[in-house]
């Protein structure tokens, strides 16, 4: 005869039994997707490391799993090589790799390129436009996107080439020639480098490329064309899980970043990606519904990308983006 405390401890045992199968079964229901960022963590990122912490992306039936980038050039090809699901690139980059090839598209845009000029103020060198460039020895990375765009800002300021004195080093080391005063400012990403520079005592400022004449949407979700056409469904629900991050994301930023600095495996300075996102932010296209690629937009961003930055295709730009999950999120 089975004792009354005998019946009690079964029937915990396998209450809890069928608890964990529940959760086991529900952890099962969950698919994996990657999405990958295109640089390693800053303020930017932290809308959708918020809404993955906040299990914004697992109501819809998502694993998220988020990875670091090397470069929207590298980034895009991990996604045309389905390597990763999806990904946060650079509209222009976009074009140029989609041009060259490679099997993406893009779901959506939530800011304006943050591709610009930076400089430290009280060194003799204030920008107010482009043509306070004239004269002034500039550092750049060869090959990358405030390279290829720059020919579009001389464009729009009638300037020549020769008008500044370019000095082409790599990432690090050009940020390096601007610290240390071997040249009078530097091309870089606003919302990020200028505040790395300003939490380490330097008083940095910056112009956007739009500000000084040559706007191109920026930072946007990707994925591979088969992914498109074969799951839409699964781009339906991502883009859907980043509207609702980046909302959450504005409502309360401090939570955002708290997001990202839990996700880093290596410490982050919580000033710069603070102010990295309150930057970035400031950046938005501010289109409704979020994310929504402006058509005209998307032109002008082909046609600089074109005629300055040696994108060769006769493809429209329709081809490069999708609003279809835009319109019915």
């Amino acid at each position: 005869m089975i004792s009354r405390r005998d019946f009690i401890a079964g029937w915990a045992l396998s209450a809890a039994g069928l608890l964990i199968g529940g959760r086991s079964a529900s952890a099962q229901q969950l698919e994996k997707v990657t999405f990958r960022f295109n640089w390693s963590w800053v303020g930017n990122y932290a809308p959708v490391v918020l809404g993955r912490e906040r299990g914004y992306f697992k109501e819809l039936g998502i694993d998220l799993e988020v990875a670091q980038g090397k470069g929207s050039g590298a980034t895009a090809r991990q996604v045309g090589s389905k390597n990763d699901m999806f990904a946060w690139v650079d509209t222009g980059a976009v074009m140029a790799a989609r041009a060259q090839g490679i099997p993406i598209i893009e779901v959506m845009t939530v800011a304006r390129s943050n591709l610009g000029v930076l400089w430290i103020s009280g060194r003799g060198l204030e920008v107010k436009n482009a043509r306070d460039l004239i004269g002034k020895k500039v550092s750049a990375t060869p090959g990358d996107g405030n390279s290829q765009i720059w020919p579009a800002v001389l464009a729009a300021n009638r300037m020549k080439a020769s008008d500044v004195e370019m000095v082409y080093l790599d990432g690090t080391a050009s940020l390096a020639a601007l610290r240390e005063g071997r040249v009078d400012a530097s091309f870089g990403g606003v919302s990020d480098q200028p505040v790395t520079l300003r939490a380490n005592g330097f008083n940095a400022k910056s112009l956007t490329y739009a500000e000084l004449g040559a706007p191109t949407l920026g930072s946007g979700v990707i994925t591979h064309i088969d992914t498109l056409k074969e799951r839409p469904e699964l781009v339906q629900k991502v883009v859907k899980g980043v509207q609702r991050s980046w909302a959450a994301a504005l409502k309360e930023p401090d939570a955002a970043v708290d997001a990202l600095m839990k996700v880093s495996e290596t410490p982050l300075n919580v000033k710069v990606i603070r102010d990295g996102l309150h930057v970035f932010q400031g950046l938005a296209t501010n289109t409704t519904p979020t994310g929504y690629m402006n058509p005209a937009d998307m032109e002008k961003t082909l046609d600089i990308m074109k005629t300055y930055a040696g994108v060769k295709t006769d493809l429209p730009a329709t081809a490069f983006y999708t609003n279809q999950f835009i319109k019915s999120s």
